[in-house]
């Protein structure tokens, strides 16, 4: 029935966030530096370009990535599996954490990281990349699937009624 569609719905979120690993968020042409900002880190373009941040500046977005990745693969790969209501609503919580990581890391990207990097080397609006639009995307499939998992949550409690 319709936990095929969530869980295609919680599939294709968890391989937006895979993505990030590979495509960048944004890009900053500076007057001596060009950087490029992934999930993972902050990079310089230039061969003998400085990178004003340390290693491990990107470890909270590289965390919420990675946390988001995690729990929208084990919603897709574990609703097949769910038969009681208590596993439908514990599922439903799981979409509900999953919802609140995804929005940290869009808050957390966005007022934050992006403008940190553009102020670094005086860049006041950055290029935004693909990967920037990635998790927005995401949060919209997870929403869905959300909101599938309720309406069915409601659909069983019905029938039992009935019964």
């Amino acid at each position: 029935m319709s936990q095929r569609l969530q869980s295609i719905f919680f599939f294709v979120a968890a391989i937006l966030f895979a993505l990030l690993f590979f495509l960048p968020l944004a890009e900053y042409l500076g007057e001596i530096n060009i950087l490029r900002f992934n999930a993972y880190g902050v990079e310089s373009l230039l061969p003998d370009g400085v990178v004003p941040f340390g290693k491990w500046y990107a470890l909270p977005v590289l965390v919420l990535t990675v946390t988001a990745l995690l729990l929208s693969g084990y919603l897709a790969f574990s609703l097949h599996k769910a038969i009681k209501i208590s596993d439908f609503v514990t599922l439903h919580r799981i979409a509900r954490i999953d919802l609140v990581v995804i929005v940290a890391w869009i808050a957390l990207v966005f007022t934050y990281y992006i403008r940190a990097v553009g102020m670094s080397i005086n860049v006041t609006q950055p290029e935004y990349k693909i990967g920037a639009f990635l998790p927005l995307a995401a949060l919209i499939f997870v929403l869905l699937g959300a909101t599938g998992l309720r309406k069915d949550i409601k659909k069983v409690r019905s029938t039992d009624r009935l019964r």
